[in-house]
């Protein structure tokens, strides 16, 4: 999945495979975003996300690693859906680019 937010990219998947391997995305317009991008890894998964979106992706993490979840929290995995629920959750604009 890539992911598109007022603060840059999410790559999941497929799609973070060919980041890190230097492939072509064949996602329009998102080349000059890919250069910032940090590589994020939790609970066996990694997903690829610029700068800003990595900073704030490790810091929910650790912050769900040391606050118990109550009754109505959703633990935080790398999956596509809680991650584009974190996302969508944050505000501003998200739109996914590729599935």
């Amino acid at each position: 999945m890539v992911v598109s937010c007022d603060d840059g990219l999410v790559l999941t998947g497929v799609h973070h495979e060919k980041l890190l391997d230097g492939e072509p995305l064949d996602v329009p317009g998102v080349e000059d975003e890919l250069a910032g991008c940090r590589t994020v890894a939790h609970l066996g998964l990694a997903v690829s996300a610029s700068r800003e979106l990595a900073f704030d992706l490790r810091t929910a993490i650790r912050l769900y690693e040391r606050v118990p979840l109550g009754d109505d929290d959703v633990a935080l995995t790398l999956d596509d859906p809680v991650l584009l629920a974190w996302l969508l959750h944050r505000g501003g604009a998200v739109e996914v680019l590729a599935p």
